[in-house]
Protein backbone atom coordinates (compact mmCIF):
# COMPACT_ATOMS: atom_id res chain seq x y z
CA UNK A 1 0.00 0.00 0.00
CA UNK A 2 1.43 3.08 -0.68
CA UNK A 3 1.42 6.20 1.68
CA UNK A 4 1.45 9.24 0.87
CA UNK A 5 4.77 11.81 1.30
CA UNK A 6 3.22 13.92 3.85
CA UNK A 7 1.53 11.20 6.06
CA UNK A 8 2.14 11.53 9.77
CA UNK A 9 3.61 8.21 9.47
CA UNK A 10 6.68 9.30 7.60
CA UNK A 11 7.89 12.14 9.67
CA UNK A 12 10.86 11.07 10.89
CA UNK A 13 12.17 10.16 7.26
CA UNK A 14 10.63 12.76 5.70
CA UNK A 15 12.97 15.55 7.14
CA UNK A 16 16.52 13.38 6.47
CA UNK A 17 14.90 12.36 3.12
CA UNK A 18 14.39 16.36 2.15
CA UNK A 19 18.06 17.04 3.55
CA UNK A 20 19.51 14.06 1.57
CA UNK A 21 18.10 15.52 -1.40
CA UNK A 22 18.91 19.03 -0.82
CA UNK A 23 22.30 19.05 0.29
CA UNK A 24 22.88 16.17 -3.43
CA UNK A 25 21.66 19.60 -5.31
CA UNK A 26 23.43 22.26 -3.61
CA UNK A 27 26.71 19.84 -3.79
CA UNK A 28 26.44 18.96 -7.35
CA UNK A 29 25.58 22.87 -8.35
CA UNK A 30 29.11 23.57 -6.78
CA UNK A 31 30.74 20.95 -8.09
CA UNK A 32 29.86 22.03 -11.89
CA UNK A 33 30.46 25.92 -10.96
CA UNK A 34 33.81 25.06 -9.38
CA UNK A 35 35.02 22.76 -12.55
CA UNK A 36 33.81 24.97 -15.20
CA UNK A 37 35.07 27.69 -13.91
CA UNK A 38 38.71 26.22 -13.44
CA UNK A 39 38.41 25.18 -17.18
CA UNK A 40 37.15 28.31 -18.36
CA UNK A 41 39.85 30.36 -16.21
CA UNK A 42 42.30 28.92 -18.07
CA UNK A 43 41.13 30.37 -21.63
CA UNK A 44 40.50 33.45 -19.66
CA UNK A 45 41.79 36.75 -20.73
CA UNK A 46 44.60 34.22 -22.82
CA UNK A 47 44.53 36.69 -25.88
CA UNK A 48 46.24 39.49 -23.36
CA UNK A 49 48.88 36.93 -22.50
CA UNK A 50 50.34 36.24 -25.97
CA UNK A 51 53.14 38.37 -25.40
CA UNK A 52 54.36 35.03 -23.69
CA UNK A 53 54.27 33.68 -27.12
CA UNK A 54 58.10 34.22 -28.27
CA UNK A 55 58.85 34.57 -31.85
CA UNK A 56 62.34 33.98 -33.04
CA UNK A 57 63.73 36.66 -35.35
CA UNK A 58 67.01 36.43 -37.24
CA UNK A 59 68.51 38.84 -40.17
CA UNK A 60 70.56 37.48 -42.12
CA UNK A 61 69.77 40.01 -45.12
CA UNK A 62 71.54 43.39 -42.90
CA UNK A 63 69.16 45.57 -44.97
CA UNK A 64 66.23 47.68 -45.62
CA UNK A 65 63.99 44.41 -45.84
CA UNK A 66 64.70 43.25 -42.19
CA UNK A 67 64.63 47.14 -41.12
CA UNK A 68 61.31 46.63 -42.00
CA UNK A 69 60.25 43.51 -40.19
CA UNK A 70 61.80 45.24 -37.02
CA UNK A 71 60.45 48.41 -36.75
CA UNK A 72 56.99 46.69 -37.68
CA UNK A 73 57.80 44.05 -34.22
CA UNK A 74 58.09 47.48 -32.35
CA UNK A 75 54.94 48.48 -33.58
CA UNK A 76 53.16 45.74 -33.06
CA UNK A 77 54.27 44.94 -29.50
CA UNK A 78 51.52 44.46 -27.67
CA UNK A 79 50.08 41.97 -24.47
CA UNK A 80 47.94 40.60 -27.40
CA UNK A 81 51.05 39.69 -29.84
CA UNK A 82 53.69 37.29 -29.90
CA UNK A 83 56.89 38.75 -28.53
CA UNK A 84 59.34 39.26 -31.82
CA UNK A 85 63.03 37.82 -30.33
CA UNK A 86 65.52 39.12 -32.42
CA UNK A 87 68.73 36.99 -32.15
CA UNK A 88 72.21 37.55 -34.27
CA UNK A 89 72.97 35.60 -36.91
CA UNK A 90 76.07 34.33 -35.51
CA UNK A 91 73.94 32.00 -33.08
CA UNK A 92 71.93 30.89 -35.69
CA UNK A 93 74.59 30.11 -39.08
CA UNK A 94 71.90 28.86 -41.41
CA UNK A 95 68.12 28.33 -41.83
CA UNK A 96 68.35 24.80 -40.40
CA UNK A 97 69.57 26.25 -36.92
CA UNK A 98 66.30 28.22 -36.83
CA UNK A 99 64.12 25.50 -38.05
CA UNK A 100 66.15 22.79 -35.25
CA UNK A 101 64.80 26.23 -32.26
CA UNK A 102 61.31 26.25 -33.07
CA UNK A 103 61.67 22.30 -33.94
CA UNK A 104 63.10 21.91 -29.57
CA UNK A 105 60.19 24.22 -28.78
CA UNK A 106 62.91 27.14 -27.36
CA UNK A 107 60.39 29.40 -29.54
CA UNK A 108 56.74 29.21 -31.05
CA UNK A 109 57.86 30.48 -34.44
CA UNK A 110 60.16 31.87 -36.18
CA UNK A 111 60.99 34.36 -39.02
CA UNK A 112 64.29 35.32 -41.06
CA UNK A 113 65.41 37.13 -43.44
CA UNK A 114 67.03 35.98 -46.34
CA UNK A 115 70.58 37.00 -47.29
CA UNK A 116 70.12 39.08 -50.18
CA UNK A 117 66.74 39.80 -49.94
CA UNK A 118 66.75 43.60 -50.63
CA UNK A 119 69.97 43.42 -53.16
CA UNK A 120 67.13 40.95 -55.16
CA UNK A 121 64.61 43.62 -54.54
CA UNK A 122 66.57 46.40 -55.55
CA UNK A 123 67.80 44.74 -58.62
CA UNK A 124 64.08 43.62 -59.56
CA UNK A 125 63.07 47.28 -59.43
CA UNK A 126 65.56 48.59 -61.31
CA UNK A 127 64.88 46.16 -64.78
CA UNK A 128 67.02 43.38 -63.85
CA UNK A 129 65.51 39.92 -64.26
CA UNK A 130 61.50 41.21 -63.00
CA UNK A 131 59.78 38.10 -64.57
CA UNK A 132 62.03 36.10 -62.42
CA UNK A 133 61.65 37.94 -59.62
CA UNK A 134 59.93 35.65 -56.41
CA UNK A 135 58.60 37.88 -53.34
CA UNK A 136 58.52 34.64 -51.27
CA UNK A 137 61.71 34.63 -51.30
CA UNK A 138 62.78 37.07 -49.24
CA UNK A 139 61.63 36.15 -45.77
CA UNK A 140 60.77 32.57 -44.47
CA UNK A 141 58.56 31.75 -41.80
CA UNK A 142 59.08 28.41 -39.71
CA UNK A 143 56.36 27.03 -37.02
CA UNK A 144 54.54 24.17 -35.69
CA UNK A 145 50.94 23.16 -36.51
CA UNK A 146 50.81 20.25 -34.17
CA UNK A 147 52.03 22.38 -30.58
CA UNK A 148 48.41 22.89 -29.52
CA UNK A 149 47.04 23.73 -33.31
CA UNK A 150 44.92 26.34 -31.87
CA UNK A 151 47.38 28.49 -30.47
CA UNK A 152 50.03 27.71 -33.62
CA UNK A 153 46.98 29.06 -36.13
CA UNK A 154 47.38 31.83 -34.23
CA UNK A 155 51.00 32.42 -34.19
CA UNK A 156 51.01 31.68 -37.85
CA UNK A 157 48.09 34.30 -38.51
CA UNK A 158 50.44 36.78 -36.43
CA UNK A 159 53.37 36.26 -38.46
CA UNK A 160 51.39 36.90 -41.42
CA UNK A 161 50.56 39.95 -39.66
CA UNK A 162 54.01 40.77 -39.06
CA UNK A 163 54.95 40.27 -42.58
CA UNK A 164 51.95 42.82 -44.50
CA UNK A 165 52.93 45.57 -42.02
CA UNK A 166 56.59 45.19 -42.41
CA UNK A 167 55.56 45.12 -46.68
CA UNK A 168 53.25 48.58 -45.40
CA UNK A 169 56.21 50.40 -43.68
CA UNK A 170 58.97 49.27 -46.81
CA UNK A 171 56.72 51.03 -49.06
CA UNK A 172 56.23 53.85 -46.98
CA UNK A 173 60.01 54.38 -45.99
CA UNK A 174 61.17 52.98 -49.66
CA UNK A 175 58.78 54.08 -51.89
CA UNK A 176 59.98 57.29 -53.03
CA UNK A 177 63.44 56.05 -53.13
CA UNK A 178 62.22 52.71 -55.36
CA UNK A 179 59.76 54.68 -57.87
CA UNK A 180 63.21 57.18 -58.20
CA UNK A 181 64.90 53.94 -59.72
CA UNK A 182 61.95 52.05 -61.18
CA UNK A 183 62.87 50.66 -64.61
CA UNK A 184 59.63 52.50 -66.19
CA UNK A 185 59.74 50.67 -69.53
CA UNK A 186 58.81 47.19 -68.06
CA UNK A 187 55.34 46.75 -66.85
CA UNK A 188 56.60 44.09 -64.41
CA UNK A 189 58.26 46.21 -62.04
CA UNK A 190 55.24 47.85 -60.99
CA UNK A 191 53.94 44.43 -60.08
CA UNK A 192 57.40 44.25 -57.73
CA UNK A 193 56.98 47.72 -56.16
CA UNK A 194 53.27 46.79 -55.34
CA UNK A 195 53.98 43.66 -53.79
CA UNK A 196 58.06 44.24 -52.68
CA UNK A 197 58.09 40.92 -50.21
CA UNK A 198 56.56 38.32 -48.91
CA UNK A 199 56.89 35.00 -46.98
CA UNK A 200 57.40 31.09 -47.31
CA UNK A 201 55.87 29.40 -44.81
CA UNK A 202 58.00 25.99 -43.42
CA UNK A 203 55.43 24.11 -41.35
CA UNK A 204 57.35 21.57 -39.10
CA UNK A 205 54.30 19.50 -38.46
CA UNK A 206 51.31 19.77 -40.76
CA UNK A 207 47.95 18.59 -38.88
CA UNK A 208 45.56 19.44 -41.86
CA UNK A 209 42.66 16.87 -40.57
CA UNK A 210 39.64 18.41 -39.47
CA UNK A 211 39.70 16.63 -36.33
CA UNK A 212 42.96 18.18 -35.26
CA UNK A 213 40.98 20.34 -32.45
CA UNK A 214 39.78 17.00 -30.58
CA UNK A 215 43.63 15.77 -30.04
CA UNK A 216 43.99 17.78 -26.91
CA UNK A 217 40.24 18.17 -26.05
CA UNK A 218 37.40 15.47 -26.60
CA UNK A 219 39.66 12.48 -26.91
CA UNK A 220 41.61 12.92 -23.23
CA UNK A 221 38.45 12.83 -21.73
CA UNK A 222 37.36 9.27 -23.21
CA UNK A 223 40.46 7.78 -21.92
CA UNK A 224 39.31 8.27 -18.50
CA UNK A 225 35.90 7.74 -19.47
CA UNK A 226 36.80 4.22 -20.58
CA UNK A 227 38.57 3.40 -17.71
CA UNK A 228 35.95 4.54 -15.21
CA UNK A 229 32.89 2.57 -17.01
CA UNK A 230 35.21 -0.41 -17.39
CA UNK A 231 35.98 -0.47 -13.36
CA UNK A 232 32.01 0.39 -12.73
CA UNK A 233 31.62 -2.76 -14.73
CA UNK A 234 34.50 -5.13 -12.96
CA UNK A 235 33.37 -3.94 -9.92
CA UNK A 236 29.59 -4.81 -10.28
CA UNK A 237 30.30 -8.52 -11.86
CA UNK A 238 32.83 -9.35 -8.78
CA UNK A 239 30.08 -8.26 -6.36
CA UNK A 240 27.55 -9.75 -7.92
CA UNK A 241 29.24 -13.10 -8.21
CA UNK A 242 30.07 -12.46 -5.05
CA UNK A 243 34.17 -13.38 -5.67
CA UNK A 244 35.39 -10.52 -2.96
CA UNK A 245 34.70 -12.81 -0.17
CA UNK A 246 34.95 -16.10 -2.02
CA UNK A 247 38.45 -16.44 -3.53
CA UNK A 248 41.56 -15.36 -2.54
CA UNK A 249 42.29 -11.83 -2.37
CA UNK A 250 45.99 -12.46 -4.07
CA UNK A 251 44.05 -14.11 -6.77
CA UNK A 252 41.30 -11.43 -7.30
CA UNK A 253 44.29 -8.48 -7.42
CA UNK A 254 46.24 -10.39 -10.12
CA UNK A 255 43.37 -11.10 -11.99
CA UNK A 256 41.66 -7.60 -11.91
CA UNK A 257 45.67 -6.34 -12.94
CA UNK A 258 45.94 -8.81 -15.55
CA UNK A 259 42.73 -7.23 -16.65
CA UNK A 260 42.94 -3.87 -16.38
CA UNK A 261 46.31 -4.23 -18.54
CA UNK A 262 44.70 -5.94 -21.06
CA UNK A 263 41.40 -3.54 -20.92
CA UNK A 264 44.12 -0.35 -21.40
CA UNK A 265 46.49 -2.30 -24.38
CA UNK A 266 43.13 -2.81 -26.11
CA UNK A 267 41.92 0.79 -25.57
CA UNK A 268 44.89 2.30 -26.49
CA UNK A 269 45.00 0.24 -29.55
CA UNK A 270 41.28 1.37 -30.95
CA UNK A 271 41.98 5.14 -29.52
CA UNK A 272 44.94 5.07 -32.19
CA UNK A 273 42.70 3.23 -34.43
CA UNK A 274 39.90 5.76 -34.77
CA UNK A 275 42.56 8.75 -34.50
CA UNK A 276 44.48 6.91 -37.99
CA UNK A 277 41.18 6.40 -39.32
CA UNK A 278 40.31 9.93 -39.81
CA UNK A 279 43.66 11.51 -40.25
CA UNK A 280 43.01 12.40 -44.03
CA UNK A 281 46.29 13.71 -45.59
CA UNK A 282 48.15 13.60 -41.92
CA UNK A 283 51.39 12.37 -42.59
CA UNK A 284 51.96 9.71 -40.09
CA UNK A 285 53.88 6.26 -40.44
CA UNK A 286 53.51 2.66 -38.70
CA UNK A 287 56.50 3.75 -35.94
CA UNK A 288 54.35 6.72 -34.64
CA UNK A 289 51.19 4.90 -34.84
CA UNK A 290 53.13 2.17 -32.04
CA UNK A 291 54.73 4.69 -30.01
CA UNK A 292 51.13 6.48 -29.50
CA UNK A 293 49.84 3.02 -28.93
CA UNK A 294 52.15 3.07 -26.17
CA UNK A 295 51.88 6.25 -24.42
CA UNK A 296 48.22 5.66 -24.47
CA UNK A 297 48.62 2.37 -22.69
CA UNK A 298 50.34 3.44 -20.11
CA UNK A 299 48.12 6.74 -19.23
CA UNK A 300 44.72 4.47 -19.42
CA UNK A 301 46.17 2.56 -17.43
CA UNK A 302 47.47 5.21 -15.22
CA UNK A 303 43.71 6.34 -15.04
CA UNK A 304 42.56 3.24 -13.95
CA UNK A 305 44.59 2.45 -11.14
CA UNK A 306 44.01 6.36 -10.03
CA UNK A 307 40.16 5.85 -10.17
CA UNK A 308 39.79 2.02 -9.10
CA UNK A 309 42.11 3.18 -5.46
CA UNK A 310 39.94 6.18 -5.31
CA UNK A 311 36.32 4.02 -5.48
CA UNK A 312 37.74 1.74 -3.19
CA UNK A 313 38.46 4.11 -1.08
CA UNK A 314 35.67 6.86 -0.74
CA UNK A 315 31.89 6.13 -0.30
CA UNK A 316 30.17 5.34 -3.83
CA UNK A 317 28.07 8.42 -3.50
CA UNK A 318 31.09 10.79 -3.92
CA UNK A 319 32.74 8.73 -6.82
CA UNK A 320 30.98 11.37 -9.41
CA UNK A 321 32.31 14.00 -8.11
CA UNK A 322 36.08 13.12 -7.86
CA UNK A 323 35.62 11.35 -11.49
CA UNK A 324 34.18 14.65 -12.97
CA UNK A 325 36.76 16.70 -11.54
CA UNK A 326 39.85 14.55 -12.18
CA UNK A 327 39.09 14.69 -16.05
CA UNK A 328 38.04 18.32 -16.19
CA UNK A 329 41.68 19.51 -14.15
CA UNK A 330 43.12 16.76 -16.91
CA UNK A 331 41.83 18.25 -19.76
CA UNK A 332 42.77 21.78 -18.40
CA UNK A 333 46.31 21.15 -18.55
CA UNK A 334 46.32 20.43 -22.51
CA UNK A 335 43.47 22.34 -23.83
CA UNK A 336 45.59 25.51 -23.75
CA UNK A 337 49.13 26.12 -23.62
CA UNK A 338 50.70 27.25 -19.70
CA UNK A 339 52.16 30.42 -21.95
CA UNK A 340 48.78 31.51 -21.84
CA UNK A 341 46.96 30.88 -18.77
CA UNK A 342 47.35 32.42 -15.19
CA UNK A 343 50.10 30.64 -13.57
CA UNK A 344 48.90 28.61 -10.94
CA UNK A 345 47.58 26.64 -13.66
CA UNK A 346 51.36 25.17 -13.83
CA UNK A 347 50.11 22.97 -11.54
CA UNK A 348 48.91 21.10 -14.91
CA UNK A 349 52.66 19.70 -15.14
CA UNK A 350 52.07 17.17 -12.86
CA UNK A 351 49.20 15.43 -14.15
CA UNK A 352 48.77 12.69 -16.70
CA UNK A 353 47.21 13.82 -19.61
CA UNK A 354 49.62 17.00 -20.01
CA UNK A 355 52.62 14.79 -19.84
CA UNK A 356 50.50 12.67 -22.45
CA UNK A 357 50.51 15.73 -25.35
CA UNK A 358 53.91 16.48 -24.64
CA UNK A 359 54.99 13.54 -25.58
CA UNK A 360 51.83 12.89 -28.68
CA UNK A 361 53.40 16.29 -29.48
CA UNK A 362 57.00 14.70 -29.98
CA UNK A 363 55.51 11.58 -31.64
CA UNK A 364 53.19 13.33 -34.39
CA UNK A 365 55.96 15.64 -35.02
CA UNK A 366 58.94 13.11 -35.50
CA UNK A 367 61.03 14.26 -32.68
CA UNK A 368 59.79 17.98 -31.77
CA UNK A 369 59.36 19.62 -28.85
CA UNK A 370 61.37 16.29 -26.61
CA UNK A 371 60.14 16.82 -22.90
CA UNK A 372 61.07 13.11 -22.63
CA UNK A 373 63.09 13.79 -19.73
CA UNK A 374 60.24 15.28 -17.45
CA UNK A 375 57.04 13.86 -19.22
CA UNK A 376 58.24 9.81 -18.86
CA UNK A 377 59.53 10.16 -14.96
CA UNK A 378 56.10 12.14 -14.13
CA UNK A 379 53.78 9.23 -15.88
CA UNK A 380 56.41 6.47 -14.91
CA UNK A 381 55.81 7.86 -10.77
CA UNK A 382 52.02 7.99 -11.09
CA UNK A 383 52.02 3.93 -12.32
CA UNK A 384 53.97 3.34 -9.43
CA UNK A 385 52.39 4.89 -6.79
CA UNK A 386 48.90 4.52 -7.46
CA UNK A 387 49.66 1.03 -8.28
CA UNK A 388 50.67 0.19 -4.61
CA UNK A 389 47.95 2.53 -3.47
CA UNK A 390 45.23 0.89 -5.62
CA UNK A 391 46.65 -3.04 -4.28
CA UNK A 392 46.69 -1.54 -0.53
CA UNK A 393 43.13 -0.24 -0.50
CA UNK A 394 41.99 -3.79 -2.69
CA UNK A 395 43.41 -5.63 0.01
CA UNK A 396 41.61 -3.61 2.81
CA UNK A 397 38.31 -4.05 0.64
CA UNK A 398 38.71 -7.36 0.48
CA UNK A 399 38.96 -7.80 3.89
CA UNK A 400 36.34 -5.48 4.38
CA UNK A 401 34.00 -8.00 2.67
CA UNK A 402 35.05 -11.34 4.36
CA UNK A 403 34.69 -9.20 7.93
CA UNK A 404 31.30 -8.60 6.81
CA UNK A 405 30.64 -11.57 5.02
CA UNK A 406 31.59 -13.68 8.18
CA UNK A 407 29.21 -10.89 10.01
CA UNK A 408 26.13 -11.62 7.95
CA UNK A 409 26.78 -15.40 8.20
CA UNK A 410 27.45 -15.44 12.14
CA UNK A 411 23.71 -13.75 12.23
CA UNK A 412 22.22 -15.90 9.84
CA UNK A 413 23.05 -18.46 12.35
CA UNK A 414 22.26 -16.69 15.19
CA UNK A 415 18.80 -16.63 13.90
CA UNK A 416 18.65 -19.96 12.52
CA UNK A 417 19.41 -21.53 16.45
CA UNK A 418 17.16 -19.01 17.91
CA UNK A 419 14.07 -20.12 15.50
CA UNK A 420 15.13 -23.64 16.32
CA UNK A 421 15.15 -22.97 19.93
CA UNK A 422 11.51 -21.11 19.44
CA UNK A 423 10.31 -24.58 17.19
CA UNK A 424 11.51 -26.99 20.17
CA UNK A 425 9.58 -24.63 22.95
CA UNK A 426 7.06 -24.73 20.27
CA UNK A 427 7.02 -28.63 19.95
CA UNK A 428 7.04 -29.25 23.70
CA UNK A 429 4.20 -26.94 25.03
CA UNK A 430 1.97 -28.51 22.27
CA UNK A 431 2.99 -31.87 23.33
CA UNK A 432 1.91 -30.97 26.78
CA UNK A 433 -1.29 -29.53 26.10
CA UNK A 434 -1.77 -32.91 23.95
CA UNK A 435 -1.53 -35.22 27.32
Amino acid sequence: MRIPLMSPSLAAARKPYFFAVGGSFVMLQILFLANLCYLYGALWKSDHRMHNLHILMVDYDQGAIGESVRLAGTILKADNFPTISERSSANFITGNNVESAVCRGDYWGAIYINEGATANLSNALAGQSPDTFDPTQAITFVWNQIRYPTTAINVYSNLLILSETAKAIYLRTNGSTALQTLNTTSPSTAQVLFNPFSATSINLSPTPQSARFLLNTASIVMYTLMQFFFILAFNGITTTFNFYTTIPIRTLIVFRLLASLLYAFIGALLSCTYIWAFRETWDLNGVQFVQTWAILCLVMHVNFLVLDAVIATIPISFVPFFTFTWIIVNITSTVMPFDVSAGFYRVGYALPAHELWTVMIQIWSKGCYNRLSRALPILFAWEVIMLAVDVWRQVVKGRAATVEQEEVERQEEGQTVSNRQSLSGTEIEGKGKTV
